[in-house]
């Protein structure tokens, strides 16, 4: 039995920020188009392919983590993750690739994403949007680290290598972090024991509050997960140098992650749903300054930073409302449900892209979208009663 809290705070974040190399993507999709000559939606589109994989097995995971717990969840992650990364350095075409990076290391995301914050707030009970926070602060921002690690293994090997080698080394933490990682002593018996203020899932579903959180997530993350995906390409088309563009990975990656911090502190302080709405606010405005003055360098600047901690906030909030408003007896399935919104926003942006033809105009799109959501939150009121 595992009784220090800090040391399943390790292992857990450890194995959190080893599934951050997903958002440093726009690394590898360079490198893709350079050497194997695909276009650059194809490439994109694993990405998004994964986003959304890694968004559906998170209802599968949730219930695996509610049912054996964290350990043998976040081993499955590894083992999903790291081998898909290692498959993918035989895959020769688009199709192969969707298969082995989009499905199944998208898998490995979703079994190990969904462990620390399941796992951590029953650890750190006081302290739900603290703890959440850092733990998708992490996430966030590893991209930091893992565009080094990337950009040293394609220095130094081709694209099949570098995932390989990816593949070995992540594989190998998650599976370490695994180790460290378990429940409170006496709470898999108290997790059995469902509370008159607990949901489960099949009642969660069934409620108007249920649909409306899940259509405040999609609207809310849809604009975050094109940007942080396509980032090197977005700063090439509002005619940044190519270094300037690359570095957007890392400018993003430090809001994203910390915005995810401030985010989840402030929840604690202020009231989640209080925070949301601040954060729709942010979103709406940085997505309208981008559309509208992306050829303004600094303004670009302001407009793509804001939408990062608009989305790094999202990510840190829509974990502890759920849990407020739906409770910790089934609060790995519930948000495994919840998190489907994610995954149809990752192939949303791609699809608004496709249709409206440039990344200007999506953002536009976007921050209509963005004023449904905050609408939608102002309808919701913080959980005072069982019923909803």
């Amino acid at each position: 039995m595992i009784r220090n809290k800090y040391t399943v705070l390790f292992g857990a974040l450890l194995a959190q920020l080893t599934i951050a190399g997903l958002y440093a993507w726009s690394i590898f999709s360079t490198a893709i188009i350079n050497e194997m000559a695909w276009s650059d939606d194809q490439v994109l589109i694993t990405y998004s392919i994964a986003q959304f994989i890694f968004a559906f097995s998170t209802i599968f995971s949730g219930k695996l983590v509610d049912k054996k717990g964290p350990k043998i969840t976040l081993i499955i992650g590894g083992l999903l993750y790291g081998g898909g990364l290692m498959l993918s350095s035989f895959a020769t075409t688009p199709l192969m690739l969707y298969i082995t990076y989009g499905v199944i290391s998208g898998a490995g995301v979703g079994f190990v994403y969904v462990c620390p914050l399941s796992t951590l707030i029953k650890w750190f009970p006081n302290n739900k949007g603290t703890i959440t926070g850092l733990s998708v602060a992490v996430f966030g921002g590893g991209s930091i680290l893992f565009k080094e690690v990337i950009g040293v293994l394609l220095n130094n090997y081709d694209v099949s290598q570098s995932f390989l080698y990816l593949g070995i080394i992540s594989m190998f933490v998650i599976i370490f972090g695994a180790m460290f990682v378990g429940l409170p002593k006496g709470y898999e018996k108290a997790q059995l024991e469902k509370t008159e203020d607990d949901y489960s899932t099949s009642e969660m579903i069934k409620t108007t509050k249920f649909k409306k959180v899940w259509l405040m997530y999609w609207l809310a993350v849809i604009p975050g997960l094109l940007v942080l995906g396509a980032a090197k390409n977005i700063g090439l088309d509002a005619n940044l140098t190519i270094a300037a563009a690359a570095s957007l990975v890392s400018i993003l990656a430090v809001s994203n992650a910390s915005s995810r911090l401030l985010s989840g502190y402030l929840s604690d302080k202020f009231g989640t749903l209080n925070i949301l709405k601040l954060i729709f606010g942010i979103t709406i405005v940085s997505l309208l300054t981008i559309g509208l003055f992306a050829d303004v360098t600094f303004l670009f600047y302001i407009g793509i930073i804001g939408i990062a901690v608009g989305y790094g906030g999202f990510l840190a909030l829509f974990p502890t409302f759920t849990n407020q408003q739906f409770g910790s007896y089934k609060y790995g399935s519930n948000y495994g449900v919840v998190y489907q919104a994610y995954g149809l926003a990752a192939l949303s942006g791609i699809f608004i892209k496709s249709f409206v033809g440039s990344y200007t105009n999506t953002f536009m799109v976007s921050a209509l979208a963005g004023s449904i959501g905050l609408i939608i939150a102002f309808t919701i009121k913080e959980r005072k009663a069982v019923n909803t």
